[in-house]
């Protein structure tokens, strides 16, 4: 269990990685630091299979089970791992270690991510806590979100991605991919039934392609035999999109506020 020791820092990262392999490889040879546990006695412990990356995720909570979800249907993330490291820090002479929900990689950005109930992320105890603990990441060159159930559990999109998901396992042959292919070469976006129709293919198959990130849909419109499907990214960009796509949406939308 390799310890990232430095003397600039405030703090200490500890890592779990499979043999031969270093936290620098994209975070896909990372491993969970310790043992699922519960939260209370009412938390509920879970599996959710990531067939993508052939591994199965652990949750400790239903909020972190629905979080995972969402992340596997939406992030397009290049790795991602839950309780990916311990962080080790002294905050007023007293000894803590702090270890996150999520560790979500794309590209050379690291997003470091909390779950937690509404009620419980609104506490001020809390907030000053994962202010400290965000400074801490970023001397680490991590970024800290904290995600609350109420965004992650945010409809139509949650909803959409239970749909999507029951797909995770269907395979798509070399064909299908040809004839969906050659439905875009004239335009950019089709209704999901016309797609179907047109490319002779299932609506199990399309549904599998967007969870590949081949195809996309908008989490942000309830999933129907008319919903809109395109070979680039439609809707709201909205956590964890990718961050180019969200840093653009955020963009444009204060452009938007600046002008009203």
């Amino acid at each position: 269990m390799p310890a990232l020791l430095d003397d600039s820092h405030r703090s200490n990262l500890t890592f779990v990685v499979g043999v031969g392999s270093t936290e620098s490889q994209c975070g896909e040879q990372l491993r969970r630091v310790r043992e699922p546990v519960s939260r209370s006695k009412s938390g509920v412990q879970g599996k959710v299979a990531d067939v993508l990356n052939g591994r199965s995720r652990h949750a400790e909570s239903q909020n972190e089970l629905r979080a995972f979800q969402v992340l596997m249907a939406t992030a397009r993330a290049d790795a991602w791992q839950e309780q990916p490291f311990a962080l080790d820090y002294y905050r007023e002479g007293i000894r803590h270690r702090y270890t996150p929900d999520i560790l979500v990689i794309w590209g050379t950005r690291r997003e470091v991510v909390e779950v937690k109930e509404d009620s419980e992320a609104d506490l001020a105890e809390n907030k000053a806590r994962f202010t400290f603990i965000s400074e801490l990441l970023a001397e680490h060159g991590y970024h800290f979100r904290l995600w609350k159930k109420s965004e992650i559990c945010a409809e139509p999109r949650l909803t959409n991605v239970h749909l999507v998901l029951r797909y995770r396992c269907v395979t798509v042959g070399a064909a299908e991919h040809e004839r969906i292919r050659r439905a875009f070469c004239t335009v950019p976006e089709i209704t999901l039934r016309t797609l179907c129709q047109a490319s002779e293919t299932s609506i199990q198959t399309v549904l599998h392609l967007v969870l590949e990130g081949t195809l996309h849909i908008d989490w942000w419109e309830p999933l129907g035999l008319g919903s809109k499907v395109s070979v680039r990214p439609i809707g709201r960009a909205v956590w964890p999109c990718p961050p180019s796509l969200f840093l653009q949406n955020h963009s444009e939308e204060a452009k938007c506020q600046a002008m009203r």
